[in-house]
């Protein structure tokens, strides 16, 4: 199979690496506007084909899917005449900056008989495949409260702000993991600082359909990087801690609950102590098998996990984040 990555930069060469792990790609053209970033992948890889412009990778007969790996604001244009051409696409997330745009890709997509991916890595990662596992297991009970932060210093970029940047990432896996949508955003408040063109700093707090609520932090302005997610339930408790090398993920066995009040006008609360479990996880890299699934997707004729619709849905709230 023949498959093309538009930008081989900071992520887009991670694709390409991946790409090439894949029995089934047999040819891989890459087209960048830096020549930089061509000459310093192509010494590591001199299996890679080389395009001089994009038209020219659309015209390559038989080519499978091209993956889309530019800045965000670029995303619609390029993905559109991907999909005009009849080649199955895949879009680095944030998927498109407006969601009448990924209706736009969806419904061509629909038409041409294609595979729309967005590029939601996290929902291939072993923690949160793993959270939704004991989720819908009802390991920790009901979901009362999410409580995540994403935060580091920079990359600070032109077109987009910090929410756009950073917040895909954690709705992504919200989403999946309660397979609900946002009720109404509860609260938002954004920090723009004299030296950046779009805030820096954003805090937000969402509420679930089911009266779950959700709060965020996001950030480029910390020096110290946190991907940390909290999960309350009403039986335990989850840390997801992205930056830790190995225990990932710790269940608490912890609760708090009203007594039985003993007499008029009594109450009390008792507090449940106990064991902490980090259970053993997967390490099979995520971007492996989000392209894996993207390519057996083609294969198939079937929706990927991290599809358009998933895409559509975290533009939208956005939007209205904003």
């Amino acid at each position: 199979m023949r498959f093309g990555v538009v930008g081989v930069g900071y992520w887009g060469k991670n694709i390409v690496r991946n790409l090439l792990r894949i029995p089934e790609v047999s040819e891989l053209f890459i087209y960048d506007t830096d020549n930089k970033a061509i000459n310093k992948i192509k010494p590591t890889y001199p299996i890679l084909k080389i395009v001089n412009d994009f038209d020219e990778l659309l015209n390559i007969k038989d080519i499978q899917g091209i993956f889309i790996i530019t800045p965000p604001e670029t995303h619609y244009e390029l993905g559109l005449k991907v999909l005009e051409r009849g080649i199955n696409l895949y879009i680095e997330k944030p998927f498109v900056l407006k969601s009448d745009h990924a209706n736009i890709l969806i419904n061509k997509a629909k038409e041409k008989n294609l595979t729309l991916m967005s590029g939601h890595t996290f929902l291939y990662s072993s923690p949160v495949i793993k959270i939704k596992e004991l989720i819908d297991e009802g390991e920790i009970g009901k979901i009362e409260y999410i409580s995540f932060r994403r935060i580091n210093l920079g990359i600070h970029q032109q077109a987009v702000n910090v929410v756009w940047d950073l917040l895909p990432h954690d709705l992504s896996m919200i989403l999946y993991w309660l397979g609900e949508d946002i009720k109404f955003i509860e609260g938002k408040s954004f920090l723009k600082t004299s030296f950046g063109k779009h805030p820096d700093v954003a805090s937000i707090h969402l509420k679930f359909e089911n009266e779950i609520l959700c709060e965020g932090l996001l950030s480029w302005l910390s020096p110290k990087k946190m991907r940390e997610t909290i999960i309350i339930g009403n039986k335990k408790m989850i840390i997801y801690n992205d930056t830790e090398p190995e225990e990932k993920i710790k269940i608490y066995d912890k609760k708090v609950e009203e007594l039985e009040p003993q007499t008029f006008g009594e109450y009390q609360l008792s507090y449940r102590i106990g064991d902490v479990i980090s259970p053993r996880l997967n390490t099979t890299e995520p971007l492996f098998l989000m392209i894996n699934d993207f390519i057996n997707s083609i294969k198939l004729n079937k929706e990927p996990k991290s599809n358009g619709n998933l895409g559509l849905k975290v533009s939208e709230i956005i939007e209205r984040i904003l």
